[in-house]
């Protein structure tokens, strides 16, 4: 007897997705991966190539927190930012456009995200990818705002000040680089739009029943650590704006445990009100089947009583007591 040979399609053992999921093989999510992140390149770039024509507007942008801190330190005159080198200011403008192409694609590159995610979620959590990429922009750009408004003039005034007040007779004169500047105010304007999408990552995977305020809660000291040491790499050596940057994000933190709280709790009574609806249909079912068996047993013994006698079936006829049965 032969055996039957089977075509494999090469998704075997692969786990039932939401529904309306197709599956997908390693190599499949692969592609898809590649296609998003093609497309997000491509946003970048384009974002690159518009900044780049606005690169000196861009770069006085960029110095506006220099010279507010530099009137709040009291010092006198503007500050002049050098170049050492003929290609440092042609380098200056790509860093400045490629941090303000970041910034123009974001909703781009966060909706390509969120878009590869999506074919793995269910129905009634697909609902929540576009507040989601929306929400994400905002964070992003809300990050920025923070540290280009508050965390960037008081670094600056800070460090003026302080080498003011401990220069004595000595007469200190600042020659500050165009790209030493323009480095490290993009790097700590991109951390910060980066650290305020923590509540979000929190919120997502709390959706996804990945975390809860629990284990949050359990190992928020060692978060804190790693907080004050992420805030360290992320920002320029010295301990203003990593202060800055660690503080907001424990309150992110802990923002974000109070997040996940609220969704565990909306979790939980959505599926304590399914249980009921479900509890409620199945009971429903059993009412329904037994009106049904009901109906038919009574509609059974109605066609019992309503059938003719069979041919060939004794004729029982009524007579009076006594009388001998008719032949």
């Amino acid at each position: 007897m032969s055996t039957p040979v089977t075509v494999s399609n090469g998704l075997e053992g692969l786990a039932e997705g939401p529904e309306g999921d197709t599956p997908m093989s390693f190599w499949d999510h692969l592609a898809e991966l590649r296609n998003r992140l093609v497309k997000a390149a491509l946003g970048v770039t384009l974002g690159v190539v518009l900044c780049f024509i606005y690169a000196t507007e861009l770069r006085e942008f960029l110095a506006a927190p220099l010279h507010k801190a530099w009137l709040a330190a009291g010092m006198t005159g503007k500050p002049q930012l050098q170049v050492l080198a003929m290609m440092d200011a042609f380098m200056t403008d790509m860093r400045v456009a490629v941090a303000g192409g970041i910034f123009l694609s974001a909703p781009v590159g966060f909706y390509q995200f969120w878009m590869f995610i999506a074919p793995g979620l269910y129905a009634r959590e697909k609902r929540f990818v576009i507040p989601f990429v929306s929400a994400s922009v905002v964070m992003f750009l809300a990050g920025a705002a923070f540290c280009y408004y508050v965390v960037l003039p008081w670094t600056i005034q800070w460090l003026l000040s302080y080498t003011q007040s401990t220069s004595g007779d000595t007469t200190v004169v600042y020659n500050l680089t165009l790209n030493d500047y323009i480095r490290d105010a993009t790097k700590i304007l991109v951390a910060f739009g980066a650290v305020f999408e923590f509540p979000l990552l929190v919120a997502f995977l709390s959706f996804a029943d990945i975390l809860t305020y629990k284990s949050l809660l359990r190992f928020w000291k060692i978060s804190v650590v790693l907080i004050f040491i992420i805030a360290a790499f992320l920002t320029p050596p010295e301990p203003v704006s990593q202060l800055m940057m660690a503080f907001p994000m424990v309150g992110l933190f802990f923002a974000s445990v109070g997040i996940s709280y609220l969704i565990g709790k909306s979790k939980l009574k959505a599926r304590a009100a399914a249980a009921r609806e479900a509890e409620a249909e199945a009971e429903a079912e059993l009412a329904a089947g037994a009106v049904a068996e009901a109906e038919l047993a009574a509609a059974a013994r109605d066609a019992r009583v309503a059938a003719p006698p069979a041919e060939g079936a004794a004729k029982v006829v009524d007579r009076p007591p006594g009388e001998p049965p008719t032949t």
